[in-house]
């Protein structure tokens, strides 16, 4: 699959870490080229830059997902009937399949559902047994954001489409942005009173996406990522 998306930010850092967050994957997995570069003075002269990026996902990293995860349909067996016995279905189709044999597979009580579906997006969510809803989900999320990468990369190769996946269990992803969003809030005011900049612990590319755009319009801080892949982490440093 060779789906490139475009995203305008402030900075080449923050650009990065939007299509990142949009694409599911960490910064490093990203092919991604400068459309524009521009600057233009704004209110009492002060300057504005806004930087167009132009990104996808590695053609390695997906083609070594998909083909894990077409190693593991073929351990399905004749039962499920793996990926073949879904060609020519639309994506939202695909998908729900996927689910509904994991999930049977994995022997959890939870049924998922679409909850809306457009040709740029569709979004699941999956409801069930608590307990099973908290091992879908995984440590901070991290069992969620593989089950959503993986079948959105070999939903779209099925349907031959482009469409993004979300993947949603007991409404943890609006709760854990809200929560991410106020403690963001919550660095940056000590930031501002202490003058000193604020680390955050390692996170996904999306939650540094959340704290990113958490922060974007905030007059007296700003936001950027540091280290390198599990390690990698936001920094809120005031304006001076």
């Amino acid at each position: 699959m060779d789906s490139w998306i475009e995203v305008s930010e402030k900075s080449l850092e923050q650009a990065i870490e939007l299509a990142a967050g949009q694409l599911g994957v960490d910064a490093d997995e990203l092919d991604y080229e400068i459309v524009e570069e521009s600057s233009s003075k704004g209110l009492f002269g002060l300057g504005q830059h806004r930087i167009r990026l132009r990104a996808r996902v590695k053609p390695c990293c997906v083609e070594s997902d998909a083909s894990e995860l077409a190693d593991g349909d073929e351990t399905m067996g004749a039962e499920t009937g793996g990926a073949a016995d879904m060609e020519g279905q639309s994506v939202s189709g695909a998908v729900m399949s996927m689910l509904d044999q994991i999930m049977e597979a994995a022997g959890f009580d939870v049924k998922p559902q679409i909850v809306s579906e457009t040709s740029e997006e569709v979004l699941v969510s999956i409801e069930g047994n608590p307990e099973d809803i908290g091992k879908l989900i995984g440590r901070r999320g991290q069992t969620l954001d593989a089950l959503q990468y993986l079948v959105g990369i070999a939903a779209n190769k099925i349907a031959g489409t482009r469409t993004r996946i979300l993947i949603d269990a007991g409404g943890y992803r609006a709760r854990h942005q809200a929560a991410l969003e106020q403690k963001a809030r919550e660095i940056a005011e000590q930031v501002k009173l202490t003058g000193q900049e604020a680390v955050f612990e390692p996170q996904s590319a999306r939650d540094r996406r959340i704290v990113h755009l958490a922060l974007a319009d905030d007059p007296d801080v700003y936001t950027y990522s540091e280290g390198e892949g599990d390690e990698r982490h936001v920094v809120i440093s005031p304006k001076h």
